[in-house]
C-alpha cells in the first residue's frame, strides 16, 4: 500500500515573511520613521539637559554665596571673640572674597565702576563702588531680571544692631544680626 502524498512546508530564513521578495530586514519607510523617534528624542533630550545646566549653575552660585556668609559669620564670631567688635562694622566695605581661603571660580576681580558688561557671563565680580558681590548669569532662560532688566545678581552684607536701654549710662547698641543677601530678591526657575 502506498502513502498518500502530502504537501511538506520547509521554512528557510526570509521565505515565507510576507515580504516581497523574501528580503528580510528594514524597509526604507520604516528606516526613516525610526530616524525621526530617535531625532525627536535626542532633541528632547538635548532640551532637558539645558534646563539642567541652568539649574546647576543656579546651584553652584547658591554655594558660592553660602560659603560667604558662613566665613563672614565665622570672622564675626573671631571679631566678637578677641573683643574687636568695633571692627565688624568694617565687613561691610570688604571684599567678601577675602574671607575664603580661595577665590571662587569664575571670580574676575574688583572693579570701581559697574561691570556687567565687561565681566563674561558666569563670572563673579566685586563693585568697588557700591559695595556688591555680583554674580552675571551665564545661561538665564528662566531666570526673571529685575527693575534693571540685567541677568545678575547683587549681594550686599548688612549688619543689623538693636539699642539696649540702660538705667544710668546712655543706650548702647548691640550686634542683632549680620547677613549676605541679594540687594534685591530675584526669580530663577
Amino acid at each position: 500500500m502506498r502513502r498518500p502524498l502530502t504537501r511538506r512546508r520547509i521554512l528557510t530564513p526570509g521565505v515565507g515573511s510576507g515580504r516581497a521578495g523574501g528580503q528580510a530586514g528594514f524597509t526604507l519607510l520604516e528606516l526613516i520613521v525610526v530616524v525621526c523617534i530617535v531625532a525627536v528624542m535626542a532633541g528632547i533630550l538635548l532640551n532637558r539637559l539645558r534646563v539642567y545646566e541652568e539649574a546647576a549653575e543656579k546651584a553652584a552660585m547658591q554655594q558660592t554665596a553660602a560659603a560667604i556668609k558662613s566665613a563672614l559669620q565665622m570672622r564675626v564670631a573671631s571679631y566678637m571673640i578677641s573683643g574687636r567688635d568695633n571692627q565688624i562694622e568694617n565687613l561691610r566695605s570688604e571684599n567678601p572674597v577675602s574671607w575664603l581661603q580661595e577665590h571662587p571660580i569664575g571670580y574676575a576681580g574688583e572693579f570701581y565702576a559697574d561691570a556687567y558688561a565687561r565681566v563674561r557671563p558666569g563670572s563673579w565680580y566685586f563693585d568697588l563702588s557700591r559695595r556688591e558681590f555680583v554674580y552675571v548669569v551665564n545661561l538665564g532662560e528662566y531666570f526673571k531680571p529685575g527693575p534693571d532688566a540685567r541677568k545678575w545678581v547683587r549681594y550686599r552684607v548688612s549688619i543689623e544692631y538693636e539699642k539696649v536701654p540702660e538705667t544710668d549710662t546712655p543706650q548702647r547698641r548691640v550686634l542683632a544680626a549680620v547677613n549676605f543677601a541679594p540687594v534685591q530678591p530675584y526669580a530663577w526657575f
